[in-house]
């Protein structure tokens, strides 16, 4: 049996519900900056969407949410109070769907239960053979007062209690990305020999060390070719050996990223997906040069992902301690029946392939913290894969953290638009952490992405001294003084590092998108990140209540005017403009 609809939830009257509203948790803002938040006046009319991120390169299947809604998690009532509805699957990719409709003269939102999105997600309920059975996951409801705010801690609580979150130790390095300065070279081997070697390595730990930085990441350039998983020792010389350098004459680790697609004709050809089962493999068309064409390879292939893992294992188990998963994304179906896996492989077979390698790679290298990229929508736009799933340190889950959205191209512009305001909603109502490492050259004189990057992720990753016009977006980059952005990199280092426990293990409350609180349990007091995020000068007053500062008295206040009152505490500043 197929089933292309599912329809199963509660009914709310619309028209009965004039002030109520449906805001999705933790995404208020997508990805792609468009507010998720609708008045029941919006979803009668039918002005809602969800972000989708597609890609032409590779074959997709059709969306089943046409006219519906979804989120992991949905705030549905007056936005003082209501409920929080959530979906929980560990097993299957499945979101909480909502889904407006009007007939007859009737308007009603029909929420909770289970229905299709995405690409026709939860996939274990398309196709049931006879005497099959489908178990849905958990829908919770969970009542809420006090404001949306309250609404989406009850989400992040939620997930805390399933082992979603950052461990009591959590202390990752700021890493420092060498790709920002040394630039990206797309696998061709002379211009590697001329820029990426072992002494440019070297120079970039020198700037890490300089701007107290504690991990040196090596993005794109450390492979023979990108996607092959080899280290190129004849550049760069042994693993062991740098991680021995690095450690004793800089004080740093050492991380990189791996791929899955390939840049070259390097492996196997049997090892490709095969789009259909009568046509053969191949390169397939990829843009513009230099990144002209690439190779598919299939994970499913439990022999191609042995000899993947074993590769992965040959570097780090030298004392790497972070790796990055990236363009791990979904290609699309498979259909090689001699690959020994199902055909055609869907979206959710190609996910388990990559937290399967995920898991394995982390038991048997220890210490070793990874971040793993959506493996189906990887980097912007929207996420197909739920925040938790998989998630979890040590032995509760496959990886340890979640990719924070590539904003860092144009990161002064997000924050202009509104677009990284996603990374605020996303700590309101998530803690797994989030790694992202943003270049200091698209930043400003005041730092000011640099703290909102600090403010709203927990793994924090720095560069971009000189910046490369290699990584540069189409137009480049605002003039700077590369040696003043460094110094006031510098000094904002050394701030942060003294106030890293509360950036990394603590609560994050937000008082207003731009004014963020950091407190630890049994700690009293916090930090405050306050932003001007206007072209202007800027006074703020607000309103700290005293039970979220842990304490019951007056305490010190650096950096701004204090009133206590027996409620807490009034705090003034004033803000120059974009900082």
């Amino acid at each position: 049996m197929t089933l292309d609809r599912i329809e199963i939830g509660f009914v709310a009257d619309l028209k009965r519900r004039p002030d109520w509203r449906l805001c999705a948790i933790p995404f208020r803002v997508q990805l792609d900056g468009s507010v998720h938040d609708y008045s029941t006046e919006a979803l009668v009319k039918g002005e809602f969407r969800n972000a989708v991120y597609a890609d032409k390169t590779r074959p997709e299947p059709p969306l089943m949410e046409h006219g519906c809604l979804h989120s992991e998690a949905w705030a549905w009532g007056t936005g003082d109070r209501g409920l929080v509805a959530i979906k929980y699957n560990h097993t299957a990719i499945e979101l909480a769907v909502a889904c407006p409709w009007n007939q007859d003269g009737e308007s009603a939102l029909r929420f909770g239960g289970a229905g299709f999105c995405l690409y026709g997600e939860p996939s274990t309920a398309r196709y049931l053979a006879p005497g099959d059975e489908v178990a849905f996951g958990t829908t919770l409801y969970v009542p809420f007062e006090g404001g949306l705010n309250q609404a989406f801690a009850r989400y992040r609580d939620f997930l805390d209690s399933k082992g979603h979150t950052f461990s009591e130790d959590y202390n990752p390095p700021v890493n420092w990305n060498v790709l920002y300065d040394v630039g990206w070279y797309h696998s061709d081997a002379e211009e590697l020999k001329k820029h990426y070697t072992r002494e440019t390595i070297l120079q970039e730990a020198e700037k890490a060390q300089e701007c107290g930085c504690e991990l040196l990441y090596l993005d794109p350039g450390w492979e023979v070719v990108e996607g092959a998983t080899l280290w190129d020792e004849s550049r760069l010389g042994t693993v062991s050996d740098l991680v021995k350098i690095l450690k004793k004459e800089y004080g740093l680790d050492l991380g990189y990223r791996t791929i899955l697609r390939c840049y070259r004709d390097h492996w196997p050809h049997e090892y490709l997906i095969k789009h259909h089962p009568d046509r053969d493999v191949g390169a397939v068309p990829y843009g513009g040069s230099p990144l002209s064409q690439l190779w598919e390879l299939c994970l499913c292939n439990p022999q191609f992902w042995q000899e993947k893992l074993g590769r992965i294992l040959d570097i780090s188990r030298h004392g790497v301690r972070f790796m990055m998963i990236d363009e791990m994304d979904w290609r699309g179906p498979c259909y090689d029946a001699q690959h020994g896996h199902s055909v055609p492989t869907t979206p959710l077979d190609h996910i388990r392939a990559v937290y399967s390698l995920c898991k394995e790679i982390r038991a048997r290298c220890p210490g070793l913290t990874i971040e793993a990229h959506d493996p189906v929508w990887p980097w912007s736009t929207s996420i197909y894969v739920p925040t938790y799933f998989q998630q979890g340190f040590g032995d509760k889950g496959a990886y340890d953290e979640n990719w924070g959205f590539e904003y860092m191209w144009n990161c002064i512009d997000d924050l202009k638009s509104g677009k990284a305001l996603a990374l605020y909603y996303y700590n309101l109502g998530c803690n797994v952490p989030l790694y992202l490492h943003i270049t200091m050259a698209a930043d400003n004189d005041n730092c000011l992405f640099f703290w909102w990057t600090a403010s709203t992720v927990r793994h924090l990753g720095i560069g971009g001294k000189y910046s490369h016009p290699s990584v540069e977006p189409a137009g480049g980059l605002p003039p700077y003084d590369p040696e003043k952005r460094f110094a006031a990199y510098q000094e904002q280092m050394r701030l942060y590092q003294r106030l890293k426990p509360y950036f990394v293990r603590g609560r994050f409350h937000g008082l207003a998108e731009n004014i963020h609180l950091h407190t630890l349990p049994a700690a009293k007091g916090g930090v405050v990140v306050a932003f001007n995020l206007t072209d202007a000068e800027q006074d703020f007053r607000f309103h700290i209540p005293i039970d979220l500062l842990g304490g019951d008295s007056q305490m010190p206040v650096e950096g701004a005017e204090a009133e206590w009152t027996a409620k807490g505490v009034e705090l003034q500043l004033r803000l120059g403009a974009m900082s």
